[in-house]
């Protein structure tokens, strides 16, 4: 067990192959920030927690930057548990300018369209249960 107990970021909760990020970012809602684009999309299981998918490419910056990034991405995720609720994967696409921003500047901009996520993601649950 890791030193961080249960702070960790174990791989269930991650986008990990290549067909689930094309099928989140074919299938997903966006809601644009200015700093990132966070594509909704229905997970594998209703019940299942949110996981989160990351991408950072290389016009955003250099390798230090891109993990820097992924690695602010996924802490706000992690702190942030009410983000979206489970059964949705979010997918964030780095935009440039993100590797400048603090863990408090990730949080703050993700405040701001949280009510603008969840509804989405409400309807993407909703679309999911109804019968076709």
């Amino acid at each position: 067990m890791s030193a961080r107990g249960d702070e960790g970021f174990p791989k269930g909760r991650r986008l990990r192959t290549r067909r689930e990020f094309v099928a989140a970012q074919q299938s997903g809602v966006r809601v644009h920030t200015p700093h990132f684009v966070l594509v909704l999309a229905v997970g594998p299981k209703a019940e299942a927690r949110s996981r989160l998918g990351v991408t950072v490419t290389r016009r955003v910056g250099g390798a230090v930057q891109r993990n820097r990034c992924k690695r602010l991405v996924r802490e706000a995720f992690r702190l942030d548990a009410e983000l979206v609720p489970s059964g949705i994967d979010l997918l964030v696409v780095a935009k440039d300018g993100a590797p400048t921003l603090t863990l408090a500047d990730v949080q703050a901009e993700w405040t701001r369209v949280r009510s603008t996520l969840q509804r989405r993601a409400r309807e993407l649950l909703a679309a999911r249960a109804a019968p076709t």
